[in-house]
């Protein structure tokens, strides 16, 4: 046998026992089936290269599905025909499915298909639009992907990965901000069962106007761009990132975010900076411990017992919730426009659902994703006193990605809380009245320790001390703060009373923003 003969008997043995020196391999190869639809973001053309890329660089089968209904998602009527879903029954065979598609109706045997995928408890990522998938059927997004779609409220993006999960394999190798991108969907309130991986803000001014990242909160709340999903067993990330108007689809964030999706969902360790860092070198091998975030270690809340006590009122003495509920933007009294075409509704009923943050050691926890948090009686004038604990953050966090969180006197008028130890006081700052008036000074304490807020709030003025220092001195309140709740000439069928534009009568609202800032200790005493 001549030395090419050799060569070429080696190849083929090398190919019978499935080696492959081209691209890297998964241990086992398994289905990805994509199944893609609709016009306005072109997915249906736009995802191919991450498919291909998936088949010829890490060895998966894929199957691509595009649904062709012409402008189904444009469909002026939101009600265009059903149609059948070309393929649908190799829906079947996945292991995992990407999912990007908006607005579509299919028949029911499609959409049968389609969700047996999900009912079985199969890994499954979704992709922007995904969040409002049908035109009918409003609950697919928060019942499978763990979020909402409530409207696209800005027309620009700053996105922080979350510094709780900063190690999530979904976000390694992700770079820490960015701000490119189109504004963010309003998603919330997520489902149980979802971890908000990164945070945005959005806004509206040009990019070349843009201020940049982490400095303010720009034009809306905080929202979840990124999440990880476990539902029925299954992990689902969700990305509502990826428009390719604004280059989304080719920024390194995107793909890293995408790439490091699959491999999660599917069970497989996540190199420490990602999948792509590995190139064709990568290995995938299964997950060797499922990732856990790291637990913070909070000292005990201080004591609160005063000597005039009975005069006092306990909203949360550490036990339970029940005197409070659940409140987000997406609900009366509406904060935004909310796209009616779209608006998902399930798995509760929000209006009606109790407080959704978490009690551990006696304190209550905001969670960010998961929506504010307001009393169930409203109040007109009182003494109102809180503890709170900013959690400590790396020093890429800046701005008012720094333990921001917020009291709202009856509902409108928000006192901040932010980790702005030893800066000078701006109307953003840690005890602010927020965007209308800076601190007198700086009470602040270091992130990491127990602070005091001690308000009196009468006739619409309010005198604010922060760990026994007064920083405001009987201001007057007049319009809401930014998102804060409206007085009755706004929205009559959910008016509050009002005099003088000051709201004179409403619940405390504790804002969950972009931290898990912990409270505890609170207490009103009504002043008549």
């Amino acid at each position: 046998m001549n030395r090419f003969s050799h060569f070429m008997l080696t190849l083929y043995i090398i190919s019978c026992l499935g080696v492959n020196f081209g691209h890297a391999q998964v241990p086992e190869q398994q289905t990805i089936v994509f199944v893609t639809g609709g016009d306005e973001y072109q997915s249906r053309e736009r995802m191919k290269p991450f498919a291909e890329k998936l088949e010829k660089d890490y060895g998966f089968n894929v199957i691509y599905i595009a649904d062709e209904a012409p402008g189904a998602d444009t469909d002026p009527n939101n009600d265009p025909d059903p149609t059948p879903l070309p393929k649908a029954e190799q829906i079947a065979k996945a292991d995992l499915m990407v999912v990007y598609m908006r607005f579509r109706n299919w028949t029911e045997r499609s959409t049968k298909l389609f969700l047996e995928h999900f009912e079985k408890g199969k890994p499954a990522l979704g992709i922007r639009t995904t969040t409002h998938a049908f035109w009918k059927d409003r609950t697919f997004s928060p019942k499978y992907f763990g979020g909402h779609y409530k409207t696209h409220y800005t027309s620009r993006i700053v996105a922080q990965v979350n510094p709780e999960h900063a190690d999530h394999p979904m976000v390694r190798g992700v770079q820490r901000k960015w701000g490119q991108g189109e504004g963010p969907y309003v998603s919330t309130p997520l489902t149980e069962g979802a971890e908000p991986v990164v945070f945005s803000y959005g806004h509206n001014r040009d990019r070349e106007e843009s201020p940049g990242i982490g400095n303010d909160s720009y034009d809306s709340p905080n929202y979840p761009v990124a999440w990880a999903y476990h539902h029925n067993g299954a992990r689902r990330p969700m990305i509502t990132l990826g428009s390719y108007r604004v280059g989304d689809l080719e920024a390194d964030y995107f793909q890293h975010l995408f790439y490091n999706s699959v491999f999660w969902a599917l069970e497989y360790e996540v190199p420490e900076n990602g999948v792509l860092a590995e190139g064709h070198n990568f290995e995938a091998v299964p997950e060797k411990e499922v990732y856990q975030p790291e637990q913070a270690n909070v000292p005990s809340p201080p004591t609160f017992n005063p000597t005039d006590k009975e005069e006092w009122e306990m909203l949360f003495d550490g036990n339970d919730l029940s005197k409070w509920k659940h409140y987000d933007v997406t609900i009366p009294p509406y904060m935004l426009y909310v796209d009616r075409r779209a608006n998902s509704e399930g798995p509760i009923d929000y209006t009606m659902a109790p407080a959704r943050w978490n009690i551990e050691d006696g304190m209550l926890i905001a969670r960010p994703g998961y929506g504010d948090i307001i009393t169930r009686h409203h109040f007109n004038n009182y003494k109102l006193r809180l503890d709170y604990y900013i959690p400590e953050n790396p020093d890429w966090v800046t701005g008012e990605w720094r333990g921001n969180s917020g009291v709202y006197l009856n509902g409108s008028w928000e006192i901040s809380i932010l980790d702005s130890y030893g800066k000078q006081p701006t109307d953003r700052s840690n005890g602010a009245i927020y965007r209308r008036k800076a601190p007198l000074e700086n009470a602040s304490k270091p992130a990491g320790q127990w602070q005091t807020l001690e308000i009196e709030f009468i006739d619409g003025k309010a005198t604010v001390e922060l760990n026994g220092t007064r920083i405001h001195e009987s201001v007057k309140l007049y319009k809401p703060t930014f998102m804060g709740f409206p007085s009755a000439t706004i929205w009559p069928d959910e008016s509050f009373p009002s005099y003088d534009e000051t709201v004179t009568e409403g619940p405390i609202r504790l804002q969950a923003e972009n931290s898990r800032v912990r409270f505890a200790n609170i207490a009103i005493q009504r002043i008549f």
